[in-house]
């Protein structure tokens, strides 16, 4: 039976990880749960509470608008639109076939800039030669002025033993980010949150206990971790320096009982005001915006007016939302 994380949920699942709920029902963690424990806990290096998302982090996922990005044309178009729209970031899916140089002046044009991108090495533990190609990919990353290179996801199957081995490359993945002045992360989607050790805590436990907090950031997928049965506030409190963006990706009120929960941000019953104020305690985020399959939320456009849709109602979510 899939559960409701609305607003009284996360702050019942809050109260019980140590935060309090001030007098005017805004959730506020206490003190311990902001130090956190262990080496990932303590203040972060960012500029403290905004309250608001900052216009330079206002940035989308393009895999949102993947179909309505076919080509170079059609890319270009979309970008520029998504300039127009009061975008300022994109996190890339895929390079369209252009340069780094040509794609860095084509989201120069646009008013845009790719500060991170789904572009991390490959999952295949039996390539002993998986560093040469990543090499290429960083220098790519590189070049476009990306500051963030990750890992997003892997199939099928997923015992915890490949969660220790991916751990391990993903060490060795932020060594070599590092010499091209990038920072490596890992994207979650639920899996990691479903797959439980041998203690039955969730293996991105293991992620974040096995990777070197100054190798290895994490990217929150918001979506994903509570459609896992876990609490965002939980992890954001207890491991503030772990996280550096968000993929702001929503959940319908009524859950589809014959397609995916997908919804576009801010309609939905994910409370990210709730989110983001605990995870201002931490690095300076960035706010991607995604939707993984936008028609479900508007199916009398078609596939390409409706990722421009998402991509509308994302922007003027992030442009209005405010939290304590």
């Amino acid at each position: 039976m899939q559960q409701d994380f609305n607003r009284r949920r996360f702050l019942g699942a809050a109260a019980g990880a140590g935060a309090a709920v001030a007098a005017g029902g805004v959730l506020v963690p206490s003190a311990g749960a902001h130090k956190g424990r262990g080496r990932h806990g303590g203040r972060g290096h960012g500029h403290g509470r905004t309250n608001h998302v900052p216009k330079d982090r206002r940035g989308i996922q393009l895999y949102t608008l993947r179909d309505a990005m076919t080509n170079q044309a059609e890319a270009t178009s979309v970008l520029n639109a998504l300039g127009r729209m009061g975008y300022t970031e994109v996190e890339t899916a895929g390079h369209y076939g252009w340069t780094a140089k040509q794609f860095r002046s084509v989201l120069k044009r646009a008013g845009l800039r790719a500060v991170s991108g789904h572009d991390g090495p490959t999952d295949d533990l039996t390539n002993t030669s998986w560093q040469d190609s990543y090499k290429e990919t960083l220098e790519y990353a590189a070049k476009l002025g990306q500051k963030f290179t990750g890992f997003a996801w892997f199939p099928e199957p997923r015992p915890v033993s490949k969660f220790e081995a991916l751990a391990e490359r993903f060490n060795e993945a932020g060594e070599l980010a590092k010499d091209y002045g990038l920072t490596f992360f890992y994207h979650n989607h639920d899996f990691e949150f479903t797959t439980k050790q041998a203690d039955g805590s969730p293996v991105f436990d293991l992620l974040l206990e096995r990777t070197d907090p100054k190798l290895v950031m994490f990217e929150l997928d918001l979506y994903w971790i509570i459609y896992g049965g876990e609490n965002p506030l939980a992890y954001l409190s207890e491991h503030a320096n772990r996280f550096f963006a968000y993929h702001v990706k929503d959940r319908v009120w009524k859950d589809r009982p014959d397609a995916d929960d997908f919804e576009d941000a801010g309609p939905g019953r994910i409370d990210f005001r709730d989110i983001f104020a605990v995870g201002d305690d931490g690095p300076d985020k960035h706010y991607f915006i995604e939707h993984d399959q936008p028609l479900l939320s508007h199916p009398d456009l078609g596939t390409p007016r409706a990722q421009l849709t998402t991509a509308k109602v994302g922007i003027q979510f992030l442009q209005e939302v405010t939290w304590k």
